[in-house]
């Protein structure tokens, strides 16, 4: 069927007319004979606030450490569980006691082994001790046969000059003894004075003999100190590598001390493994139908531990954001009913672009006030820009032919010459919703004072008057 547009304009001005002969029957009643009667209205005084340039994302929470737990050095069966899923427990603390299978013979024959390596090192060090007791006395030994070398040779050297002292009286009884022979053979002397001197001659050779033998006593007394000096330095190289010995020894001793230790920590440190605890502070997940008296392997987990006091998220950011993306800008959780939650800010921006999602890869990192778990889907705001200005509410904002309008409480007079408000309406520019309300740009400032309901029902210059008040003169 096709409409003559005529007769449907006709009628769209017939409607019209209708429509704005009812509106004028019904204003020609609110008004008094003073004008028109003050509406009651709903007023409230705008505050300076921030206004907010953001956007939002979703994503899943990330615990930034979350352990499974599981034995490393050990199998064996579960003997004890000192904690119950849920629990808060701090770093170190023992979770789990594992019973191996390793028996506990092994550690008493690496301590036996250790015993007995240290009994190798004390007598090791006990024959040291010794022998450098014994090398100590060999060299007391060279210094007393240097002492009696050097005796036995003032001895020769004395024995000696005794020698060449006698050695010349002999030369001078022999001078003496020719001269009196001489002089006994011409008859100047009687035999007996020549018999003295004879005797006096042999004397003199007797005990050069005599002094002789002597010095030669005591050469061979000088060379026997000799030999016992080169006797005590061959005992005194001989006890010297004994010592070096002895040390090389001790040496080999520590080393089966230390060996032995090793063998014995090893062992012992797979038993203290049979205790699993807390790598993190965090909370006890689910023990994976594990309970006491099951067995377990190597690498097997039991439960997990997840420390809840920061979390990540990692959010795409669209590329048409990266001028504006950086670390450190403050980041938001929404709650479920559309309130802020807990702030953190951006730690992470990736340095290259999706290019299947056209996004950056961004970590935003939130410390939990208690109202946040691992792997909790959460709704987020990352905040670009804040800056001072007035914020609306929604409810208080009129449009018309594109351009927003609200009603401001201005001072005015009535007729009879009373003060009065009335309703101003102002263009407002505005941004983007903030909550429940418009941030504005420009039009209204802080402190004034605008309707927030029966926008409908006000006109510009339309006498207005608070609720409250409203309220008292009807009760009156």
């Amino acid at each position: 069927m096709v409409h003559n547009p005529v007769r449907l304009s006709q009628k769209f001005l017939r409607a019209v007319l209708v429509l704005s002969l009812m509106t004028t029957a019904c204003s020609s009643g609110e008004q008094t004979a003073g004008g028109p009667k003050a509406i009651p209205v709903k007023l409230q005084t705008l505050q300076s606030a921030t206004l907010i340039d953001s956007s939002e994302y979703v994503g899943t929470l990330e615990a930034r450490e979350r352990v499974s737990l599981a034995p490393s050095r050990t199998s064996g069966r579960i003997v004890r569980i000192f904690v119950k899923e849920g629990d808060q427990v701090t770093r170190g603390k023992k979770l789990v006691e594992i019973q191996p299978y390793q028996e506990k013979e092994e550690v008493k024959a690496a301590m036996g082994s250790l015993k007995v390596a240290q009994a190798d090192l004390r007598a090791s060090e006990a024959e040291y001790r010794q022998r450098e007791a014994e090398r100590d006395q060999a060299k007391a030994d060279v210094e007393r046969a240097k002492a009696d070398v050097e005796r036995a040779k003032a001895d020769l050297a004395s024995a000696n000059a005794d020698v060449q002292e006698i050695q010349a009286n002999l030369t001078l009884a022999e001078i003496e003894y020719k001269r009196w022979k001489f002089l006994y053979e011409t008859g100047a002397r009687s035999k007996q004075e020549f018999d003295d001197k004879t005797r006096q001659l042999e004397a003199t050779k007797a005990q050069l003999e005599s002094t002789i033998k002597t010095r030669d006593a005591q050469q061979e007394s000088l060379n026997a100190e000799k030999e016992s000096l080169n006797v005590s330095k061959q005992n005194l190289l001989a006890s010297q590598k004994r010592v070096e010995q002895a040390f090389a020894n001790i040496d080999g001793r520590r080393s089966g001390v230390l060996e032995a230790e090793g063998q014995l920590g090893s062992v012992s440190q797979t038993l203290d493994y049979n205790f699993l605890t807390a790598p993190i502070n965090g909370i006890v997940g689910s023990f994976n139908e594990k309970k006491i008296g099951d067995n377990v392997d190597l690498g097997e987990a039991i439960t997990t531990l997840t420390d809840n006091q920061v979390f990540n998220l990692n959010v795409g950011i669209p590329t048409e954001n990266r001028n504006r993306l950086r670390e450190g800008l403050p980041v938001e959780i929404i709650n479920p009913n559309g309130t802020p939650g807990v702030r953190g800010q951006i730690t992470y921006v990736a340095p290259l672009v999706d290019q299947n999602a056209q996004a950056i890869q961004t970590k935003m990192t939130f410390r939990n006030d208690g109202t946040l778990r691992d792997k909790q889907y959460v709704q987020v705001r990352v905040i670009w820009q804040q800056q001072p200005g007035v914020l609306v509410p929604t409810t208080a904002v009129s449009s018309l032919g594109g351009q927003k309008f609200v009603f401001v409480a201005q001072s005015g007079e009535s007729k009879d010459g009373q003060a009065s408000l009335i309703a101003k309406q102002i263009p407002v520019k505005v941004g983007a919703i903030q909550g429940q309300s418009y941030q504005v740009i420009s039009g209204v400032k802080p402190g004034d004072k605008i309707a927030v309901n029966r926008i409908l029902d006000l006109r510009d210059g339309r006498p207005i008057e608070e609720e409250s008040i409203a309220s008292q003169k009807t009760v009156h």
